[in-house]
């Protein structure tokens, strides 16, 4: 088998151990960047030590996977606060073109970001500024591309002048100046790709919308794609955390010969032609570009496919429940029959394919009607693969990696290690978001003043041991067989996501 180098997003478990999850069950070696030489949220990557680490493995090895995000800004969220000039960010591009001439049998797949502006106010991930003047800057983007493409109306334009007299110029200034770097790194890693350097790329969209910065910057570096004859090489769609991972599919598919073919059921008809939250496209548009970019080949039937990919997409009814219709209550749906769904699942089942259910209903968490079917049906420890976090384009790219390794594995110690993943998913994405996070979040106002979701302070411990409590009895209730315990941490200090650990029971 192939040795694949790995440089991940950022050090997030999403971006750090799902990678390596992968890579154990397909039995590919994969070499991860050491966590002591990456960042800490706003804190950047050693991204000099990391290209000399990345020089010495290279030596040895096959395909290069990596997030260029981190190799020129030290992770996603340094990305949207440095200030990096021009010139050094050419500089560190150069690295990949002396790599490659280093060691010109080394593939280099590559993923780069376009820059996010979230609707919001809130300087969790962004500037300080944008506390204060998020949605103002969000805004200005939106009405700057409508401006661009002649379809701001007169009371737009109206809103665009008043958010220039709000939002001072040194703030709008300093967001732009970053961006515009930033694009213009974008355009050199499709110089490099142009030029055979980076031999497969994707560039996503990280929380998009329809109309703002990034959809204008899509827009522009399409067309500079096209002036370089790249037009139909480079994948743009929405995503990020989950990009890693479908790399590291494509890399195995590449170093097997051979790709899995892959039939999409959704299991709401109405469903597939949903724009998610975060996204600009239908998720059934988003499912082709997942599965191609992956390196898979799209079913045209069921029955001639070797895995199945069973989406959960959202719905106008799903997209209210992460914001609206917030409550303890299971919601059944009438535009989706989850009866039939599951029904096709056991059909699947009972044929031998493969089956990975991507849980994308509602934003950043599992949707608990679609467990708890799965639950009273048997189901949950029969399919091979499960996702359900964070946005749609998160749980696509993830679970279909986890099919394309188990498409791969020959091994008992690889399916071994695909169950874990797999329970691993159920704890985190249906156990933590879904069961065990709001409820936690609602008793942090008891645990003293200034603690909140986006910020734990100095009660961390504390928000660990009763998260871990919690999870505990939601295994002891859906999984009390399951040989493995676990420990938590929070890595960010807030309680968005978390870390889990697992080990193997003492008597199992």
């Amino acid at each position: 088998m192939g040795k694949i180098i790995f440089l991940p997003l950022d050090e997030r478990p999403c971006n750090y151990v799902y990678p390596m999850y992968i890579g154990k069950i397909s039995g590919m070696d994969v070499k991860m960047v050491p966590k002591s030489l990456m960042g800490n949220f706003k804190k950047a990557a050693d991204v000099n030590a990391i290209w000399e680490w990345t020089r010495e493995k290279a030596e040895n090895g096959d395909i290069l996977i990596v997030s260029m995000d981190l190799f020129l800004y030290g992770g996603i969220v340094p990305s949207r606060l440095h200030q990096l000039s021009s010139q050094v960010c050419r500089q560190r591009l150069e690295r990949l073109r002396s790599l490659k001439k280093e060691k010109p049998d080394l593939t280099i797949y590559a993923f780069q970001l376009i820059t996010r502006a979230p609707a919001r106010d809130g300087s969790g991930e962004e500037p300080d500024y944008y506390e204060y003047y998020g949605y103002r800057i969000y805004r200005y983007g939106v009405l700057l591309d409508k401006e661009r493409l002649n379809m701001i109306t007169e009371e737009e334009a109206g809103e665009k002048e008043q958010i220039e007299e709000e939002v001072p110029l040194e703030v709008r200034e300093d967001f732009l100046r970053r961006r515009a770097i930033n694009y213009e790194n974008n355009k050199r890693t499709i110089d490099l790709a142009a030029e055979g350097i980076i031999d497969f790329l994707i560039i996503p969209q990280d929380d998009c919308r329809a109309y703002g910065y990034a959809p204008s910057e899509r827009r522009g570096l399409a067309a500079y794609a096209a002036e370089k004859s790249m037009f139909s090489r480079i994948y743009f769609y929405p995503g990020a955390d989950e990009v890693g991972c479908t790399l590291l599919a494509r890399a195995i598919n590449q170093t097997a010969g051979k790709a899995p073919l892959i039939y999409p059921d959704f299991s709401s008809l109405r469903g597939k032609y949903q724009i998610p939250s975060y996204e600009d496209r239908s998720i059934g548009e988003t499912v082709q570009y997942q599965l191609l970019a992956a390196g898979c080949r799209i079913a045209e039937t069921s029955r001639e496919a070797d895995g199945i990919l069973l989406v959960h997409p959202p719905t106008e009814f799903s997209l209210r429940l992460e914001k609206e219709l917030i409550s303890d209550e299971i919601y059944m749906e009438s535009e989706r029959n989850l009866q039939a769904f599951t029904e096709r699942i056991k059909e699947y089942l009972e044929r031998g394919q493969l089956c990975g259910v991507a849980d994308c209903a509602i934003p950043n968490t599992a949707d608990r009607a679609l467990m708890q079917f799965l639950y009273e049906q048997g189901l949950l420890e029969r399919i091979g693969a499960y996702g359900g976090w964070n946005t749609s384009s998160n749980t696509l790219g993830t679970v279909i990696a986890h099919l394309t390794a188990l498409f791969h594995t020959d091994k008992d110690q690889g399916k071994t290690c695909a169950e874990e993943f797999r329970f691993f998913r159920y704890l985190e994405d249906w156990g933590y978001m879904a069961e065990v996070r709001r409820k936690v979040s609602d008793m942090l106002p008891e645990l003293g003043e200034g603690v909140h979701v986006l910020n734990l302070g100095d009660k961390t411990e504390k928000v660990r041991e009763l998260i871990e409590e919690r999870l505990k009895s939601f295994q002891e209730t859906y999984f009390k067989t399951a040989p493995w315990d676990f420990e938590i941490g929070i890595p960010w200090n807030r309680m968005f996501e978390i870390e889990i650990k697992l080990k193997t029971k003492k008597n199992s």
